[in-house]
């Protein structure tokens, strides 16, 4: 039967590969969903809550409290021309080595007579210096 079913068909070798491929993907789906609907999973857990306390605990270790960035607050300013390099770096995108230039360039040229001097520093491009400017004062 399934042969007179093949050649009323006119299938070709691979077009009957592909037929058969296809039915038996059909049938281990059917069956698989069967399983799954007789035999339902007991419980299913949610990770998600444990995943994220985790993660918060191992970025508290990764990095300990006397190397961790402490950031600006909005509203807060950072006096130019006296701050330290470790108030500098609490400036948003401000590491280590610009700070230290930002002091080396006050030292070495004086104090810094407008926050756009800012500006002469390696670093500080005119980008950086729009989004340190409600941050930054001279006093």
């Amino acid at each position: 039967m399934l042969k007179r079913l093949v050649n009323w068909l006119a299938l070709t070798r691979s077009e009957q590969r592909v037929l058969q491929f296809l039915t038996a993907t059909l049938i281990v789906g059917a069956g698989i969903r069967w399983y799954q609907q007789t035999y339902p999973a007991e419980q299913k857990f949610d990770y998600s809550r444990i995943d994220s306390s985790f993660a918060a605990f191992r970025d508290n270790l990764a990095t300990p409290d006397s190397t961790r960035k402490k950031q600006i607050k909005t509203g807060e300013t950072v006096n130019i021309n006296t701050a330290s390099a470790d108030e500098l770096k609490a400036l948003p995108g401000i590491g280590a080595t610009l700070a230290a230039r930002i002091v080396a360039y006050r030292d070495s040229e004086g104090e810094f007579e407008s926050v756009e001097d800012l500006q002469n520093v390696k670093g500080i491009s005119k980008k950086k210096l729009e989004k340190l400017k409600p941050f930054v004062a001279v006093q």
